[in-house]
């Protein structure tokens, strides 16, 4: 803060955020009525966001204000007597800056609320998958709410946020939404799953949040499927598979071209999560639709493509296969099969134990790493606010206070800023650390540089951003050949952005199954990425799947 912000303060003065004070004493706390009085004060310049609180600022007849200056052992005092004045008020100092004036010293402190809650102790992220009418948001709202489906959609209902969504009864954003367990493994259930009240409930409750990424099945938003899997940084996925839906396809597809399959975008589905290097589960959903010849069938057809990909199948049918597949499936190797109708309740139970039991996959080393985490959603113009950005954390601790850097913006720079909140389901927390969910409001960044796939990270991160970079890749879908200069959509983590394949090494041209080591550069602005994330490239639908395997700066 330089003197010339300072003078800007005196003049807009006193107001609902911003509040001086000549000088802070024990006096202060001593006068219990004095004290009260302070401490309604910084309650109400806290009351929507944070406060601005200034000592050494002389009050002239209240419409006025000068800078009086302290010594230094005022200064010391004040801070004393301040920081006892927050401990009251629930409040906390999220930073203060010490400079000099003619008239001494002037000190400013930036208060906010303390957060309402710690953090649960364990959190595991799971991306939800699966075609169109899966019922993916219903299975969601029977295992969050614990009431069954009337068959008409009743339990996803709570949990659609767009107009579009509630007429037309499918998802078309990502969602996001938890399932808390307490100490003895047991779901707390809730009625209002977007009550806050109920929301902080749970969380204060909560041992263990699993936390739900559903993204929409309709092929129209691929994009938005693609980012939930690309980019939530999820421990586990699942992929839902309509039983009698499936059938059909799969029956149609006999008919048609005398091939057993699961249709194209399940298996497209399953594909993108294999290519994640993340343990998945399968979900035969709706399957009171289904007769059991049916259901035989898809389940049949689903194991002999699962073992094709190289996995081991495993459809839980009692304790012994699901205690069998909360141990395995951290290995990557098997995948748990589960039955479940959101209608008649069958194999709700098993796959909400199987929540209860999974192993979280974020290690201490994770944890011990500078804190980093890709931007997915950015909401401007919340009254209080400067800019307010969601995802999850990729590795590290992030807190309220903490100075981050956010970027890279179109010349490749890094920006510097503050978290001055943190939320997790719109509840403040403490902290949030690798595989939570959060919210920050960030200040001192200018809103209109912030976008998605940008991060944020400790200020001592080593950043670098890159134009050109090279992947290894495999073409999984694709009409026609793949040549030098082909310019399709990539995605990875959470950025979003056209690229061209500036070179092919090795080979003239690619096309479906291929496999080759590429040279790709984006078109538009710089971007950080890290060895060995995972990327897809796609036109309406995936062409190619890869990792990163060089950055070039």
């Amino acid at each position: 803060m330089s003197l010339t912000d300072l003078t800007k303060l005196l003049e807009i003065g006193e107001n609902r955020r911003i509040e001086f004070k000549r000088q802070l004493t024990s006096d202060d706390i001593d006068n219990e009525r004095r004290k009260q009085k302070l401490v309604a004060q910084l309650k109400y310049i806290t009351a929507e966001d944070e406060g601005i609180f200034l000592v050494g600022i002389e009050d002239l007849h209240g419409d006025t204000w000068k800078v009086h200056g302290l010594s230094q052992n005022e200064i010391t005092a004040a801070e004393d007597v301040l920081s006892d004045l927050c401990t009251e008020a629930g409040l906390e100092i999220a930073e203060k800056e010490l400079f000099r004036t003619k008239q001494g010293l002037v000190e400013k402190f930036v208060l906010v609320r303390k957060a309402m809650l710690a953090q649960t102790q364990e959190t595991i992220g799971i991306n939800i998958a699966g075609r169109v009418n899966a019922g993916k948001s219903t299975l969601i709202g029977v295992l969050t709410e614990g009431e069954l489906d009337d068959g008409k959609g009743r339990a996803r209902a709570p949990l659609l946020k767009h107009p579009q969504e509630l007429e037309g009864g499918q998802t078309t954003d990502l969602h996001v939404t938890f399932l808390g367990f307490n100490d003895e493994k047991q779901p707390i259930l809730s009625r209002k799953p977007t009550d806050i009240e109920e929301i902080s409930r749970i969380l204060e409750q909560s041992r263990r949040l699993i936390i739900f990424y559903d993204a929409p099945g309709h092929s129209i938003y691929v994009k938005t499927m693609i980012r939930s899997i690309l980019g939530a940084d999820a421990q586990f996925a699942m992929v839902l598979i309509p039983a009698s839906d499936e059938y059909e396809l799969i029956l149609n597809e006999e008919i048609r071209c005398n091939l057993t399959k699961l249709d194209d975008i399940t298996r497209e589905h399953l594909v993108l999560l294999a290519s994640q290097s993340i343990p998945f589960m399968v979900v035969i959903s709706r399957t009171d639709l289904a007769s059991h010849e049916q259901l035989d069938k898809v389940v049949q057809v689903t194991r002999d493509t699962l073992k094709s990909m190289g996995r081991v199948p495993l459809l839980i049918k009692n304790g012994a296969d699901l205690e069998i597949a909360c141990k395995e499936i951290s290995r990557n190797i098997l995948v748990p099969i589960f039955e479940v109708s959101a209608v008649t309740g069958d194999g709700v139970a098993e796959l909400r134990k199987t929540l209860s039991l999974l192993p979280s996959m974020i290690s201490d080393e994770v944890l011990l790493k500078p804190a980093l985490a890709y931007i997915d959603k950015i909401y401007r113009g919340i009254r209080g606010t400067n800019i307010v950005v969601t995802g999850s954390v990729r590795q590290g601790i992030f807190k309220p206070g903490q100075k981050v850097k956010v970027g890279p913006d179109n010349q490749g720079r890094f920006l510097e800023g503050r978290i001055a909140t943190v939320e997790v389901f719109k509840s403040r927390v403490e902290r949030v650390k690798a595989g939570d969910s959060f919210g920050f409001d960030i200040k001192r960044v200018d809103a209109s540089t912030i976008r998605r796939g940008q991060v944020i990270s400790d200020m001592d991160a080593e950043l670098k951003t890159s134009w050109v970079f090279e992947a290894d890749i495999i073409v999984t879908k694709h009409p026609t050949r793949i040549a030098e200069g082909y310019s399709p959509v990539l995605q990875c983590n959470t950025i979003h952005q056209t690229v061209v394949f500036d070179q092919i090494y090795g080979k003239k041209y690619l096309v479906v199954g291929d496999s080759a080591k590429v040279r790709l550069k984006f078109t538009r602005q710089p971007e950080y990425l890290i060895v060995g994330d995972r990327i897809v490239t796609r036109e309406a639908s995936t062409r190619t799947i890869g990792a990163i395997t060089k950055i070039i700066e």
